[in-house]
């Protein structure tokens, strides 16, 4: 198999994993009653040791950011308004509505990012870029009112995290890049996981007493901290390096689509034909940007 074939399987199947991971969650709060905060923080905590175990084993100084003073606060910064504010608010949108929902609404990310940047540096967004921020609202607006603007088909809190989500997943997607050039991805993100999941130590750790524990929970506890975060990650990671950003996050839309159809399957989720309209255009604006990033490619 050649290596753009293999890149391109590794994304696909780490975005269905990855769907698959949100469905999981909501699985895991649902039976056994465990607050969206109680499961970030084992999550994080546990995905954070497996990333930086792999680190470790793949010859990484994992310590030596921890040396450098400005480097470290910058890692600090980027674990509690990134790693552990993506992943609250996404589990949080999750408690509030389901993976699906959550999953697509943190989609809108990529339309951030590039209405960011043309606002910072005052340039005006080009055809695609434009038309990637227009479908990505109508899409909001199908998948939160269906099409009603009078009433909201999930709930405010629902929308409020949502949205949350998709810029914290802004953040996390655009603020690290310099930390993870000199230091390597891995560390930084298991770092990254470590740190955010120990900050919530103080607040939620007596949680644990509190919750249904079962043979099948316990199982979708390891499904979605070792394969639906460490695995994925690192599938992801090495098929992006592949295949490139813009073909990668095309093939990510692999992830919304097989949480919806997952959470229609195994969790009896109600998706209605505006909620698959909305899915639809909020993934058509990711394509969108993908080839307006492919067409600045070719001019440089």
């Amino acid at each position: 198999m050649g290596s753009t074939r293999k890149g391109m399987l590794n994304v696909l199947i780490a975005a269905v994993l990855w769907g698959s991971s949100g469905v999981c969650a909501q699985y895991i709060m649902e039976q056994s009653l465990m607050s969206s905060q109680f499961l970030t923080m084992v999550r994080l905590l546990f995905a954070g040791f497996i990333l930086l175990m792999l680190a470790f084993v793949h010859g990484d100084n994992i310590f030596r950011i921890l040396k450098n003073r400005k480097d470290a606060l910058s890692l600090l910064l980027f674990s509690l308004v990134g790693a552990l504010t993506v992943q609250l608010t996404f589990l949080m949108t999750i408690e509030k509505s389901n993976a699906a929902t959550a999953t697509v609404l943190q989609f809108l990310s990529p339309t951030i990012i590039v209405a960011w940047f043309a606002i910072v540096r005052k340039s005006r967004p080009g055809a695609l870029v434009f038309a990637a921020i227009l479908t990505s609202l109508f899409g909001t607006f199908l998948l939160v009112t269906h099409g009603n603007p009078t009433s909201l088909s999930v709930s405010p809190a629902a929308v409020f995290w949502g949205i949350a989500s998709a810029f914290a997943a802004a953040f996390y997607t655009t603020y690290p890049s310099t930390l993870i050039a000199r230091y390597g991805t891995l560390p930084i993100v298991g770092w990254s996981m470590l740190l955010g999941g120990a900050f919530l130590l103080p607040f939620y750790a007596g949680e644990g007493l509190h919750f249904v524990i079962s043979g099948n929970l316990l199982l979708a506890f390891f499904y979605l901290v070792v394969i639906g975060t460490s695995l994925t990650f690192s599938l992801y990671l090495k098929g992006a390096q592949m295949i490139g950003g813009p073909k990668a996050s095309v093939l990510s839309c692999a992830e919304p689509l097989s949480s919806a159809l997952l959470s229609v399957l195994l969790l009896g989720v109600s998706f209605a034909l505006p909620d698959w309209i909305g899915t639809l255009l909020i993934l058509s604006s990711v394509v969108l940007i993908s080839l307006d990033s492919r067409r600045h490619a070719r001019l440089e």
